[in-house]
């Protein structure tokens, strides 16, 4: 039973939370989640609780999603061994077919399952609906073929925008079409900083399996709390490869006009409305 003091400290947390209620109520805010915040159920619930509430104080969520640890064993099932060039996945046709099972047949359609049960209406779909993302292949870093990989180079915000009016979450599997219709698997991090630029967003988070960027990786003294694109551009090439690419991200989400820019442990109790409703934050804060 709760006491008291105990409902007194509840009502004081949401007082307190208030003003970034009002602050970012309207607001776009992009929520890119990794596949490994997905891959423990007890995670992928806590994480859904909280995209629901920020939708239902009014924070236009949108949701977008890898899924490279569930693809890399669906790929072991089939006996097919994963490569990668440069932190790419170098994807066949036979590949790609799976793939899209994995990102849209699985991981979409649970996450969307997950928001609906959490109370809000969510409408899964990929960059290849309403042609809402257009890709183009990308080759390695040495100009390997990686086959069916590619990179947004453009986003249709009209699709999105409409489900947003219509009171509905987007989320969004990492797949676009080139402009011949071909799908390519596309990188998660890249696909949702063109998403949050595309929309004007007020925040762009990165919900990762690490507290935040580090100066020096496995040095959890070196984490850094808040950084400028300058720094966080100085600081790029030495970080890892599974980072790289949100710091990459970030730098062009910032450069086209996107507010802020976070990367948090999705680990963490309520990661998201710690990051977003308290003045303290967690993980690290990038900054134009």
């Amino acid at each position: 039973m709760t006491t008291q003091a105990e409902a007194t400290l509840k009502a004081r947390t949401l007082i307190e939370a208030l003003p970034y209620m009002r602050s970012y109520r309207g607001r776009v805010v992009v929520v890119k989640l990794g596949g490994e915040s997905l891959d423990d159920p007890a995670l992928a619930a806590q994480v859904a609780e909280d995209i629901a509430l920020l939708s239902l104080v009014g924070v236009r969520v949108v949701v977008v999603h890898g899924g490279g640890p569930q693809i890399s064993r669906a790929m072991e099932q089939r006996g097919i061994e994963p490569r990668f060039l440069g932190g790419l996945r170098v994807t066949d046709d036979a590949s790609m077919e799976l793939v899209q099972q994995v990102l849209i047949g699985e991981i979409n359609s649970g996450l969307v399952r997950r928001l609906n049960a959490a109370g809000i209406a969510a409408v899964g779909m990929s960059g290849i609906d309403a042609g809402s993302m257009t890709a183009e292949r990308q080759a390695g870093p040495a100009g390997e073929d990686l086959g069916r990989v590619g990179r947004v180079v453009a986003v249709d915000p009209g699709y999105l925008r409409s489900v947003l009016d219509g009171g509905f979450t987007p989320v969004v599997a990492s797949i676009a079409p080139t402009v011949d219709g071909i799908a390519l698997n596309v990188n998660a991090d890249a696909a949702a900083a063109v998403v949050a630029s595309a929309l004007g967003a007020e925040k762009l988070v990165y919900v990762t399996n690490v507290e935040g960027l580090y100066r020096d990786f496995g040095d959890r003294d070196s984490l850094v709390s808040e950084l400028k694109t300058d720094d966080l551009a100085a600081l790029t090439p030495s970080l890892s490869s599974g980072m790289r690419p949100k710091a990459e991200s970030a730098l062009a989400a910032l450069a086209a006009g996107v507010a802020k820019v976070h990367i948090l442990d999705g680990r963490v109790e309520h990661a998201l409305l710690l990051e977003i409703f308290t003045p303290e934050g967690i993980g690290t804060q990038v900054l134009p």
